[in-house]
């Protein structure tokens, strides 16, 4: 298998989102690859029906997901510099789906979500694998990918 040139890390708040970044900040500086740091804000619906407006409540949530994004700049260090930051919007287009597969990434990484009793997840992950030429990773929070054919680096194992 060849080394990605293009990764696409979504940012997620919580231990194996901070593991997907780490894990990308390493693939930058070992490999030169161009890394994409996505976050998406989840909108609750609003209208006439819903009661009251959502639209505060849904600045906020985006307003979180930038600061997220700002503290996955900082994380990077200097893999920041050749890096680029995407705030996607639930419910508005693009997708995650159509922002992966317009991006021509070789390489998406996910955190892992954790089930009891049962394999780590991410409910992109079967979305994300029709993505033509992705690999989907899902990172838990120790850095180890799953998913993927190719070990993460030595040095985000733990």
């Amino acid at each position: 298998m060849r080394s990605p040139e293009r990764v696409l890390v979504l940012c997620e708040h919580g231990r194996a989102g901070a593991a997907a970044i780490d894990l990308a900040r390493e693939l930058a500086a070992t490999e030169r690859v161009a890394v994409t740091v996505v976050g998406v804000a989840p909108q609750a619906p609003s209208g006439p029906r819903c009661g009251n407006s959502a639209i505060e409540f849904n600045d906020a949530v985006a307003d979180s997901v930038v600061r997220d994004l700002e503290h996955a700049r900082a994380q990077l260090g200097r893999a920041a510099g050749r890096a680029s930051f995407q705030l996607l919007v639930e419910g508005a287009p693009p997708s995650l789906a159509q922002f992966a597969a317009a991006g021509g990434f070789d390489l998406v990484l996910l955190p892992a979500r954790r089930r009891p009793l049962r394999a780590a997840y991410h409910p992109q992950a079967k979305r994300l694998g029709q993505v033509p030429g992705a690999e989907i990773r899902i990172v838990d929070r120790r850095g180890a990918g799953a998913g993927g054919s190719a070990p993460p680096p030595r040095s985000l194992l733990r």
